[in-house]
């Protein structure tokens, strides 16, 4: 290049030409020499990070603020996860320490100690203290808190503060499985005296930053315990149709849809502009043809029986959810810590399950029925057809999805109806699910039961509880009334340059993700 610069210093007819001789051997050398970059790998200039990620996610609160009181599923979740750190939780398949730096119980299991982890900070600079967990726990274990129930063993009046990381937890009862079945459910912190949420501190990787009735703005908490998030703010924009989530994907105006169909997934799965997140079993909806067993026909285990093996698992897997999903074996939390792993798969049946129905006299069912979740009267409408083969006529009744639940206490008093659980811990969810005073206890469990759950729950030894639990879980999946055909898998969509979204029982966490600009 220097030669060319020379060369044109000296402005002659004859200098000129080679000047452009010149240029054209250099510009063909680049040519060259770029196409050869290329093929031996060389990769092409990074793209600059986002400043903000916009997220599109439902919300059943419909708050402007966020009163961890009143989590639900979606955005406020999302929100909760964000801002505020807890004392322990579940990401994918393992329990960990966040807050805590330990949590043991005492010989019996009656009374627990909770350390905490030095050093953190509220997002106002103050110290995370013992008392602001104490009063934490004992907000979340009162009305309108709707973790009260998740809280019910746990003495909240005595809960004793022993030092600045110190507090002990008293129990009603013992429970030997406190940690997982407790803390790990909901235990998010905020400052002592804390009433008002509309801009709720915490000392999570992101600050509550504004709110209106359609989006929630979080920023990146820089001195987090936890090392500072890639992303500078999170944008939460509450968008209640699954379509309508994904449309905004595609048109740009979000970067991450959470909760989007297997129609949606399908449709897409060829588009190399948007990726589908698979939740996998460990992040999943347990879908379920519920029988009360404590109501004809299903109080004849005869007939329970005959239901589950009349069953094509695989086909309403394929057929309702498109794919998105796995097969069940009758017990919520499957691929999660806890389950029993000697529980085999179920297959089909047909031949058995017709001499059953023969024997209890069923030839007519009726099933209560809603598209509560994306599939299942899809799913109900095919299983119609396959109890058919079995020689048993199944009556679909379709009820609207948004009255479904309008009658929580009138759920007991219904045969046969779908229903679907969140995927837990089995240990989680038979404490939460199947109790004595549970409102979802929609398969009748009863005394038998209840005592075997208390039996198992104060087990301190950890081989001892595991192995009651798994008991129960054989039980139940032996006479009990859920015919948990398939698990539908938490679906996201994300553009390209999105990386490094975590999920926590389907509540994504963007705290140790990346985006570059589109």
């Amino acid at each position: 290049m220097t030669k060319v610069v020379g060369l044109a210093s000296r402005s002659t007819p004859r200098t000129r030409v080679l000047v452009a001789i010149a240029a054209a051997v250099v510009g063909l050398s680049a040519c060259s020499s770029t196409a050869t970059s290329t093929d031996s790998g060389a990769k092409p200039a990074a793209k600059p990070s986002v400043d903000v990620l916009r997220i599109a996610a439902a919300d059943a609160t419909n708050t402007t603020g966020l009163d961890p009181r009143s989590v639900s599923a979606g955005a406020s979740s999302i929100v909760a996860q964000h801002v505020f750190d807890s004392v322990v939780t579940l990401e994918g398949k393992e329990y960990k320490l966040k807050l805590a730096e330990s949590v043991e119980p005492n010989a019996d299991a009656t009374m627990w100690t909770v350390k905490l982890r030095k050093g953190v900070q509220f997002h106002d600079g103050k110290p995370v203290r013992a008392a602001d967990v104490a009063f934490s726990l004992t907000t979340l274990a009162a009305p309108p808190s709707n973790r009260a129930s998740v809280y019910a063993d746990v003495d909240a009046a005595k809960i004793k503060v022993v030092d600045d990381s110190t507090l002990e937890v008293p129990l009603k009862r013992a429970r030997a499985d406190f940690k997982e079945s407790v803390l790990a459910v909901f235990s998010v912190v905020f400052p002592e005296g804390t009433t008002d949420f509309a801009k709720p501190i915490g000392s999570g990787p992101y600050k509550f930053e504004t709110s209106d009735q359609r989006i929630v703005r979080l920023v990146a908490n820089e001195q987090y315990w936890g090392g500072k998030p890639a992303i500078p703010a999170l944008e939460i924009d509450r968008i209640a149709s699954p379509a309508a989530r994904l449309a905004a994907l595609k048109d740009g105006q979000v970067d991450y849809a959470v909760g989007i169909s297997a129609a949606g997934a399908q449709t897409e799965k060829g588009n190399t502009g948007i990726k589908i997140q698979r939740g996998g079993v460990a992040n999943s909806n347990a879908l379920s043809f519920a029988m009360n067993q404590n109501l004809a026909p299903f109080n004849d285990p005869k007939v329970r029986k005959a239901v589950r093996l009349a069953a094509d698992r695989p086909a309403l897997v394929a057929q309702a959810l498109m794919g998105y999903g796995a097969p069940g074996e009758d017990v919520v939390g499957k691929d999660l810590p806890g389950y029993n792993a000697k529980l085999t798969e179920r297959k089909r049946d047909l031949e058995e399950a017709r001499k059953l129905f023969r024997e209890a006299g069923v030839t007519e069912l009726t099933l209560r029925a809603a598209d509560v979740v994306p599939g299942m009267l899809p799913a109900a409408k095919l299983f119609a057809q396959q109890l058919e083969e079995a020689g048993v006529k199944l009556a679909v009744q379709e009820v609207p999805a948004d009255s479904y639940y309008s009658d929580l206490k009138g759920l007991a008093t219904h045969p046969f109806q779908v229903f679907y659980y969140v995927n837990r811990p089995a240990a989680l969810h038979l404490a939460a699910v199947t109790n004595e005073k549970a409102v979802f206890n929609v398969t009748g469990a009863g005394q038998a039961h209840w005592s075997r759950l208390a039996e198992a729950q104060v087990l301190v030894d950890p081989t001892a509880r595991a192995n009651a639990f798994d008991a129960i879980e054989q039980d139940f999946y032996d006479n009990g009334g859920d015919l948990v055909w398939g698990f539908q898998e938490q679906l996201d969509a994300t553009r390209a340059g999105v990386e490094g979204v975590r999920l926590s029982q389907s509540v994504q966490l963007f705290d140790q993700a990346k985006a570059t600009k589109g």
